[in-house]
């Protein structure tokens, strides 16, 4: 179906027409504030995360959202992954709370960020040194440069439908009229030098092994390989054995090893993707999750690698720094998140991983049996719905002939007062019930039936 057809079967469809009316009828605060954010406000949060129908939290509490009108959402954003533990969780307030009493912000170091670092060095497999920052955007743009300090090379590798942050070598991506096993790269979006992609990074082809001959080809430039470890786009399990060889790849090229656990790390598993899958990188980028719902971003790896942001034993000696790294504020969130997390480890995560495939199992087995032109991917805890029905090994299987749909699907379910950002990229948390997720999966079922009804699928 072609996006014109589409969008007039939208504005003549009953029920999309309704959920439109519904979420006018009983948002009127979200719209005045809506309004007058335009007048000083270029942007509110980045484009790809856009509600389907703007609505302004007002509070949080366990699995859900409140707006400003009074509308309680069950929250599957996770804060676009931080909340692990769902929202407020009471050891993190408690903790908050406890450091406000001292102070929010000295510049100076607090004991606190001496206490984090510990913490994330016994989780990481690869730490034995760890620097932080404020996002993972910083995480990766610091582990590029201290990759190249410690090397002297200057080309870094990233693979397609990967996502690093918002910085100009994370900004780069694969152009998909490009051959599959031999990408070429592009820049996404405006102000950022082409040079930066034709001289300074290597984009791979995912899931590929033809992306290991890539590497040998340019392993004298070759600085940095980081791959997410579970892409966002592509959230999936079965990415061990692709992993290991291309650690195994990296080894014989001498070269770096990054991987990305900005949303893994403290999510998949307490150890992350490194305990999931056995494996051991050079280095590792974190973020979300570790802060406990404050700004937050690490970089962690082996000694000698990290030496680079102190200049010990000799060597080079790169900048970094920043006003709010390491404040007291997010290192005691993260201390009481992480803390939490550890001491409840065999709860939570085998829950999460559990009531999470279940449900996508029951998604799936409806769209197969209903002809829904959409699949649920998973890997554990994070989610994303594809409207494509066949085999999905890389974003480059991902179709866009279900796009009308697929905007009005997520529209339908804030109708049914279920949140997913636009990204699509959605989150469980512990905080959630089994009544949750049955009222999710409902929602889920009702919101692919209207599709149908107004034949978008």
């Amino acid at each position: 179906m072609d996006t014109e057809q589409a969008n007039k079967l939208v504005l003549e469809g009953e029920r999309s027409q309704a959920v439109r009316r519904k979420l006018l009828a009983r948002t009127k605060q979200s719209a005045e504030i809506r309004s007058r954010g335009k007048r000083a406000l270029a942007q509110e949060i980045v484009q790809s995360v856009d509600l389907p129908h703007p609505i302004y939290i007002d509070s949080a509490d366990g699995p859900n959202l409140t707006d400003v009108d009074g509308n309680e959402y069950i929250d599957l954003t996770g804060g676009f992954g931080p909340n692990v533990l769902g929202n407020r969780h009471p050891a993190i307030e408690e903790a908050l709370a406890a450091q406000i009493e001292k102070g929010w912000h000295f510049g100076i170091p607090s004991a606190p960020q001496q206490v984090l670092s510990d913490i994330v060095k016994e989780a990481g497999a690869c730490v034995d040194h760890v620097v932080f920052c404020n996002s993972g955007t910083e995480a990766t743009m610091y582990a590029v440069r201290a990759a190249r300090a410690y090397t002297g090379k200057t080309k870094v590798a990233l693979f397609d439908g990967s996502y690093h942050g918002v910085h100009d070598y994370a900004l780069v991506k694969v152009d998909p009229k490009s051959p599959r096993s031999r990408p070429s790269p592009r820049i996404q979006g405006a102000g950022v030098p082409s040079e930066i992609a034709t001289d300074l990074m290597l984009v791979l082809p995912y899931r590929d092994e033809a992306a290991f001959e890539i590497i040998r080809e340019n392993a004298d430039e070759l600085a940095l390989v980081m791959i997410e470890p579970v892409q966002s786009s592509n959230p999936r399990l079965d990415c061990k054995e692709f992993l290991h060889a291309l650690k195994e790849v990296c080894e014989e090229c001498e070269v770096l090893l990054l991987l990305d656990e900005v949303i893994t790390g403290f999510r998949i598993e307490y150890g992350g993707c490194q305990d999931y899958y056995g494996i051991t990188p050079e280095m590792v980028t974190y973020g979300k999750a570790m802060g406990g719902g404050l700004p937050i971003g690490a970089v962690g790896g082996r000694k000698d690698i990290m030496n680079v942001f102190s200049g010990r034993d000799g060597a080079s000696s790169i900048f970094s720094g920043g006003t709010f790294s390491g404040n007291p504020l997010t290192m005691s969130a993260g201390i009481a998140a992480t803390t939490y997390m550890h001491d409840h480890k065999d709860e939570i995560y085998p829950y999460l991983m559990e009531q999470t495939n279940a449900f996508a199992a029951q998604i799936n087995d409806y769209c197969r049996d209903h002809q829904v032109p959409a699949q649920l991917m998973n890997a554990g805890s994070m989610m994303h719905v594809v409207f494509t029905p066949g085999e999905i090994d890389s974003s480059r299987d991902i179709s866009r002939e279900w796009n009308v749909a697929e905007r009005e699907f997520y529209l339908h379910l804030l109708g049914y007062d279920v949140i997913i950002p636009g990204i699509h990229l959605a989150f469980f948390s512990a905080a959630h019930t089994p009544d949750d997720f049955q009222k999710v999966t409902e929602a889920f079922k009702r919101s692919f039936d209207d599709l149908r009804e107004d034949g978008l699928i």
